[in-house]
């Protein structure tokens, strides 16, 4: 469905297409309030991105619409996701950079940083995230999958009942954007986890590294 089709079947909920009571700009709100709502809690929207490095350069731009990073890679191969606390662990000496193959990164401050430090210019990083939508207009195209678009027609609708107060079926249509969410989350848990038994991991299955385990 486009945005508009959204707003349109939403409206059609109401009774209300054509009707000036919720102003266009009003429901576009509304629509990208119910998939940041479905961004950040199911984590639906996937995204991939490239950067290429810069020798002697540390820290790098983080994507400016992922809501959570899930992967960075150097070069094709995976790097460790570390805190502060690990890095000062394997950086004693704060005066000198160390240089080299990258092995691990850190997120603060809108950055992902690498260590050691990149020596070589012009390698790929290519970093996996959950993103937040862009705010949408009638011709964009959505990112939230198609499958939950009727969840957004839903989320829409109850964003727009509280303007009428005192309407029947508010708590209704609340109630159906709340299951709807958990319903969305159900489904990218189980799609993430593909043909994959549920089970808890003993701590010597886990990958690890010189740092422990990740």
């Amino acid at each position: 469905m486009t945005p508009l089709e959204i707003l349109t079947a939403a409206r059609q909920f109401h009774n209300a297409v054509g009707d000036d009571f919720w102003s266009d700009a009003e429901l576009y709100n509304h629509l990208y309030f119910a998939a940041t709502r479905l961004a950040t809690e199911a984590e639906c929207i996937e995204n991939r991105y490239t950067t290429t490095t810069v020798a002697d350069q540390q820290e790098y731009a983080r994507p400016t619409r992922s809501y959570r990073i899930k992967r960075v890679e150097y070069n094709g191969q995976k790097l460790g996701q570390i805190d502060f606390r690990e890095l000062d662990s394997v950086y004693l000496n704060t005066s000198t950079t160390v240089t080299g193959t990258p092995q691990y990164y850190y997120e603060f401050d809108s950055v992902i940083g690498l260590y050691p430090t990149p020596d070589t210019g012009s390698v790929t990083i290519t970093i996996y995230t959950y993103d937040y939508p862009s705010f949408p207009s009638a011709t964009s195209v959505l990112e939230i999958p198609v499958h939950y678009h009727p969840a957004l027609v839903l989320g829409v609708r109850a964003l727009m009942s509280p303007k009428e107060l005192g309407h029947p079926n508010t708590g209704f249509y609340r109630d159906e954007w709340e299951r709807a969410v958990i319903e969305v989350r159900r489904r990218e848990r189980r799609r993430r986890r593909g043909d994959k038994f549920r089970r808890v991991l003993r701590e010597e299955d886990l990958p690890n590294t010189q740092l422990g385990y990740l």
